[in-house]
């Protein structure tokens, strides 16, 4: 499985390659601080204005052996159109004049002032790539859960690339081996936008109370453009309904068995991708202590941008704490 850094760009290697892009990618730096898919994630282009258009095939061509004289009868492969669409993710930081004008770098002031806001966008976006909904909000886009939400056992169907950990109530979280590339997994940015994150310095404005009071205040607007696209299902794979109480409980969930389950998934497509493991805090602490147990070779304490972690068969297991307990079971 290849190294991502060295096949795919990053957010912020996009905009580390634009114009008077040392800013923005300051903001995305900020961001991947606490962000571990945004760390993770290649960077696409959409093909068609804000939205992307994948070609997925569904079926191979048959292919028959023939006699001398024999005829071979035409066939074609099957293939299916998938839209993805991107969201406008925004947010407004305000800072008193008086405040920053008081301070030695104005603008490193506001930029440390707006961390909070970059950080609620942050939120959002890692929130968004494993729950958003376009039924629910149809101004952002569909995450992983959306596209794997229903389990199958006809290997031609995306379900069949989610795992039941065998959780029936509601208090179920999940673990995820997703495969970024071009060709695999990626984030999505609109033709035209700087890989979906602006950056606008609105100056000084005027704020008005409820009550007719009025302030100067220096405005920052951060907009990004974003979505998600599967262009290659196989290659990403869903543990759901892992129980939260039965792994308090000290059940028999064998979690190391559920990731070889999701490994020999996902492995033979994976390979022109960069594969990584998310799970929360939650999942992580029970696993390491189930592994306390046993010899294994298969777990390894790696370094990965420049932290030791947890790998699985070289596959760095990254802690997500948007990837929440209480999902309802998968059926």
């Amino acid at each position: 499985m290849a190294t991502l850094g060295s096949r795919y760009l990053t957010l912020a290697d996009k905009f580390k390659r634009t114009e008077n892009g040392k800013t923005a990618a300051e903001i995305i730096e900020m961001m991947s601080e606490t962000n571990e898919v945004l760390q993770d994630a290649n960077a696409l282009q959409c093909n068609d204005g804000s939205n992307h258009i994948t070609t997925i095939r569904t079926g191979l061509p048959s292919a028959v052996f023939r006699k001398l004289y024999g005829y071979v009868p035409s066939s074609k492969s099957s293939t299916e159109q998938v839209k993805d669409v991107t969201g406008m993710l925004e947010t407004y930081s305000i800072v008193d004049v008086d405040l920053v004008d008081k301070c030695e770098n104005p603008k490193l002031f506001r930029l440390s002032e707006s961390s909070a806001f970059i950080e609620a966008m942050n939120q959002k976006l890692q929130e968004t790539i494993f729950y958003g909904s376009i039924k629910e909000n149809a101004a952002a886009f569909d995450g992983l859960s959306a596209r794997y939400s229903k389990i199958s056992s006809d290997s031609k169907k995306i379900g069949s690339n989610i795992i039941d950990a065998g959780g029936k109530s509601t208090d179920n979280t999940s673990i995820w081996f997703v495969t970024w590339g071009d060709l695999h997994t990626s984030l999505l940015y609109p033709q035209g936008s700087l890989a979906g994150i602006q950056h606008k310095d609105d100056g000084i404005m005027t704020e008005t109370s409820s009550t007719g009071g009025k302030r100067k205040v220096y405005q920052d607007h951060f907009k990004m453009d974003v979505g998600l696209s599967v262009r290659d299902w196989r290659s990403t794979c869903r543990i759901a309904n892992l129980s939260i109480a039965e792994l308090k409980a000290g059940s028999s969930v064998d979690i190391e068995e559920l990731l070889n389950q999701a490994y020999y998934k996902i492995r033979r497509f994976a390979k022109t991708g960069k594969t990584f493991i998310y799970c929360n805090s939650t999942v992580l602490m029970y696993f390491e202590a189930q592994l306390k147990a046993k010899t294994n070779v298969n777990f390894t304490i790696k370094e990965y941008l420049n932290e030791n972690i947890l790998h699985y068969k070289n596959i760095p297991i990254r802690e997500c704490e948007q990837i929440t307990n209480d999902e309802p079971a998968v059926v």
